[in-house]
């Protein structure tokens, strides 16, 4: 039971028969999925170009490394095929596996070897995450590669040498090129690193990350005489979860094929600040229900994000008491949803910071048993 491999092996089995269940109910396909649409563009030689109706431009609506091994998937299996959303399915089982072995090495490092091996367990066989790599899109990658990062940070002291630190910005780099709403955390990790005496380290990560996600801010200066580091949706993504739909490009109005994509993304800015201005009670009220709903029920993943979320919080509670580390994963889990609260609560949005949830879950629940085991050994005593 404490075998990485018997986990692994557990974790990808039980999702794999999962997807076949699905499958028996609804078949595998991509649907509108605006990552395939790239990568199938990609594939076709076309570029990094728009993936919505009746526009072929460039796009930076999706940072560039899911598109890209999806356009890798279809290389091999065809563009949009049945093969090749199984193929897609089948790779994103094998991220969720592997993010337990990140698991299970992140709660023994930190909370002791139980804890550890009970949390990669509970990730294994947790229902909600199980229907997941069902998901073509980057969840499943994203949560494997924010976990690996945080992992390699947290191992790093002012002793590690330079090019760990190097090695450990190019996968925040890598993470950041992938989602760039996994890099939230990075400043309180480097607050901390600062009072771990390792700011000259830190800095090395943050120049190596910068560096990695470089050569795509310059593509998108070139492509849009317009500064965008990453992702060009962000005023878009406000504007559709606090307005409404009506101008999304997927729609019938045409705005985004008309203007274009950067100044779309300007455009829905201006009617983002009209709106909020107008509807500013509303706002609030849909801000505080986000937060709400993105720790109790995210949409999509049932009343168990609740029970998940207050054992995280009694962990945290229990390793601060403790003198365990606690500080990192607090700032973590408070720092990555942030954007979420003033956009979209699924379940995909909160899934790549599962893993830490789930650390410190572990953590709690493996307190739990130890606590009730001595219960038990001190009444057989006396």
């Amino acid at each position: 039971m404490r075998s990485p491999t018997c986990i692994f092996l557990f974790a990808a089995g039980l999702r794999i028969v999962v997807l076949i269940v699905l499958v028996a109910h609804s078949r595998v396909w991509w649907g509108i999925n605006e990552a395939g649409t790239i990568g199938g563009a990609l594939v076709q030689g076309r570029g990094f170009v728009s993936p919505f109706h009746d526009a072929s431009g460039p796009s930076a609506w999706f940072a560039p490394v899911y598109p890209s091994l999806i356009a890798a998937v279809f290389l091999v299996f065809g563009i949009k095929t049945i093969a090749s959303a199984w193929a897609a399915a089948l790779v994103n089982v094998l991220f969720a596996s592997l993010t337990a072995l990140v698991i299970r090495q992140l709660g023994r490092e930190h909370f002791g070897e139980t804890s550890g091996d009970l949390a990669a367990w509970v990730w294994a066989v947790s229902p909600p995450l199980l229907i997941m790599p069902w998901l073509l899109w980057d969840t499943c990658l994203s949560a494997l590669a924010m976990s690996f990062a945080f992992l390699l940070l947290l191992r790093l002291n002012q002793h590690s040498h330079v090019r760990m630190w190097a090695l450990c910005g190019c996968i925040w780099g890598f993470a950041g090129l992938l989602n760039p709403a996994l890099l939230a955390p990075l400043p309180a990790l480097g607050l901390r690193a600062v009072w771990s005496r390792c700011t000259k380290g830190f800095g090395v990560l943050v120049l190596v990350c910068v560096l990695c996600i470089l050569p795509w801010t310059v593509r998108n200066e070139l492509q849009f005489h317009h500064f965008v580091p990453v992702r060009s949706n962000l005023w878009p993504e406000l504007f559709f979860a606090n307005a409404g739909f009506a101008l999304h490009p997927h729609g019938d109005s045409m705005l985004y094929q008309r203007e274009g994509e950067v100044a779309f993304s300007a455009d829905m800015r201006v009617q983002l600040v009209h709106h909020l201005r107008s509807h500013a009670g509303d706002f609030l009220r849909r801000t505080g229900q986000r937060m709400i709903e993105f720790w109790v029920e995210p949409l999509n993943f049932g009343p168990c994000a609740a029970l998940v979320s207050l054992a995280a919080l009694a962990g945290l509670l229990r390793a601060k008491f403790a003198n365990r580390e606690w500080a990192a994963f607090a700032s973590a889990l408070a720092l990555y949803p942030v954007l979420y609260y003033f956009t979209f609560t699924f379940s995909r949005f909160r899934y790549p910071m599962e893993p830490l949830i789930y650390v410190v879950a572990g953590y709690a629940i493996s307190e739990l048993i130890a606590y009730s085991r001595g219960r038990v050994a001190s009444r057989g005593a006396t």
